[in-house]
């Protein structure tokens, strides 16, 4: 019986001495879980703005495709864009858009082949970060740029 309760004692004792470690350990785990949610936060905010620039980007070259000078292409049979036009397409389609914070970076008309022109328009957009400023050495925010085509099929270019 003398055995039995020097072991309960020792127990005891070790068990009193691991307490302590818990309250040294969950100050380390926050700081943990703090910097895993700012990464997963701010990551996934930059992920969704990035996918709204896309389609604005998307629909603004589509819409860019209305500056085709459809006078000249009737008069004469050339295919010419009106670039100026097609920037004011832009920029309404980009105001109007899911981002109207975004910047027009730039809109080309390109023939890609006889009777296919490509429009590009590259927007870029600067998303701050939520929590990331918070912690130290970590930026405030990051800049998403995108670039975008849309094609258009004049005359016999199908």
């Amino acid at each position: 019986m003398l055995s039995a309760s020097r072991s309960r004692r020792r127990r005891r004792g070790r068990r009193a001495a691991d307490d302590g470690t818990v309250l040294l350990l969950f100050p380390a785990a926050v700081l943990v879980m703090l910097v895993l949610a700012a990464v997963t936060l701010d990551v996934g905010l930059t992920h969704v703005r990035a996918q709204q620039l896309r389609s604005a980007a998307a629909s603004a070259a589509n819409d860019a495709v209305g500056a085709l000078d459809l006078d000249a292409l009737r008069s004469h049979g050339t295919v010419s864009f009106d670039t100026a036009h097609g920037e004011r397409l832009v920029r309404a389609a980009v105001a109007g858009g899911p981002v109207p914070q975004a910047r027009v970076e730039a809109v080309t008309f390109a023939r890609a082949s006889p009777g296919r022109w490509e429009v590009a328009v590259k927007l870029s957009l600067y998303v701050r970060f939520v929590i990331a400023p918070a912690l130290p050495g970590a930026g405030r925010g990051v800049r998403v740029t995108v670039t975008e085509h849309a094609l258009a099929l004049v005359g016999g270019g199908r």
